[in-house]
């Protein structure tokens, strides 16, 4: 962990930083495209196959009665009080994202109205990751918004660990928000499975859900047949700081990013060189007491960055540039710096909103955009269930109204039954 001058990184590592795992995708393609094929073609039966292989036994498609009875003995009264806690702040926050049945009417002339109409999607998928870490939060941030929505179908693929079994937080979380459908399936063949369809797996229209690389270059494969919620891939976080913020905040606050997985991206940009120092010196600290400090170490190595800048400003273009997942401001008046923001999936403002809270409990949600992507990605929320559906209604005042406009474009693009489409409507 070096520290480094941002005007002064080369343009190697600046595109490594700047891409970080979003630029594994084009690597790993073939791999998943293969994957996704042979999900397309067996159908259950390769993914048994794949049970065997990995598992050295069948361990059933779908979680039954008796697992997720199995899950509520396995799981402590302190994990269900909390996860009540996120059900409750979740639904909340996307209580109130729920889009109006009706948009509003505009008359465009006197005898023709253009409305929208909101429908949500009638079957949707949702991917749960849990290959190094368990996520019963997922479910959560996924499962509430598609039920507030009115999906009318909602299934659930996780992966099974190396017992064969979704971890019981996991299914207590799924079970607690009404989820019926929930199958042992992980990766890429999941992404394939509710793609294509298969005899026990049912396809869906709309697929949403963070994952590895191997997830997301699959949900990015699957947009040629249905619709995804985002490329939500490996976690990042993106820390503005000044000389005001606390080095052994940032420092948990990168750590508990980086813990995610070895392709994780944690970048601190300061403006206070000493605070860069003190930062790795409490990441120095901190590392060691943590199980998972291996995989933190490696996502530092691998796409972390600690740059010094000359102003905030330069911090802010930097990041909108950047686009993380998390951007957290730990800056005096961070609340101005939000207003600077354009690109961020999750905006943490001031040292006690740490990335943590939005991850669990606030309420927000902590499906988001990365890899860039929350330059055009907006973080999950409950439209991202539906759709607009565009209504109008014409009175023959209306029709007549717009009949020599319709008449003359027509005949501009040489398309002689649109305007007889009208004309044929208003001769004697």
């Amino acid at each position: 962990m070096k520290i480094i001058k941002l005007k002064n990184i080369n343009p190697i590592d600046y595109q490594r930083i700047v891409n970080r795992s979003a630029g594994a995708n084009e690597l790993i393609m073939p791999k998943v495209k293969k994957i996704m094929k042979e999900i397309k073609a067996g159908g259950d039966k390769k993914i048994v196959d794949n049970y065997m292989k990995r598992y050295g036994k069948d361990i059933g498609i779908q979680v039954t009665t008796d697992e997720i009875k199995e899950a509520y003995k396995n799981t402590d009264i302190e994990t269900i009080k909390s996860l009540m806690q996120m059900i409750k702040n979740i639904t909340l926050v996307q209580r109130a994202q729920l889009p109006r049945k009706k948009d509003t009417i505009v008359c465009s002339e006197k005898g023709v109205k253009v409305w929208r109409e909101w429908r949500a999607i009638e079957k949707v998928g949702l991917y749960i990751p849990g290959g190094k870490a368990v996520y019963p939060s997922s479910v959560l941030m996924s499962a509430i918004p598609a039920q507030i929505a009115g999906c009318k179908e909602i299934i659930m693929c996780s992966p099974a660990k190396l017992d064969g079994k979704i971890p019981a937080a996991t299914l207590v979380a799924a079970d607690m928000v009404g989820i019926k459908k929930i199958f042992k399936v992980g990766g890429a063949e999941a992404i394939a499975a509710m793609m294509y369809g298969t005899k026990t797996i049912t396809n869906v229209y709309k697929i949403f859900g963070a994952g590895n690389s191997y997830v997301t270059a699959a949900k990015m494969l699957a947009l040629e047949k249905i619709s995804i919620d985002m490329p939500a891939g490996p976690s990042e976080v993106f820390i503005i700081a000044d000389e005001t913020a606390n080095p052994s905040y940032i420092a948990a606050d990168l750590l508990a990013d980086g813990e995610h997985g070895e392709d994780s991206a944690c970048v601190l940009i300061t403006t206070s060189e000493q605070i860069a120092k003190e930062t790795i010196t409490a990441i120095e600290s901190q590392l060691p007491k943590l199980a998972t400090q291996v995989r933190a170490r490696e996502s530092l190595n691998r796409y972390g960055l600690f740059a010094v800048v000359d102003s905030i400003d330069e911090a802010v273009e930097f990041a909108n540039i950047y686009a993380p997942e998390h951007l957290e401001i730990m800056t005096r008046n961070a609340d101005s710096v939000v207003s600077q923001i354009a690109n961020a999936g999750s905006v943490f403002v001031g040292k006690w909103t740490t990335k943590s809270s939005g991850d669990y409990a606030t309420g927000a949600n902590h499906v988001l955009p990365t890899g860039g992507m929350a330059k055009m990605y907006p973080p999950l929320g409950v439209d991202a269930f539906g759709k607009w559906m565009q209504v109008q209604k014409c009175t023959k005042q209306g029709l007549k109204n717009l009949k020599k406009t319709i008449e003359t474009i027509a005949e501009v693009e040489q398309l002689p039954a649109h305007k007889n489409s009208v004309s044929m409507r208003f001769k004697k």
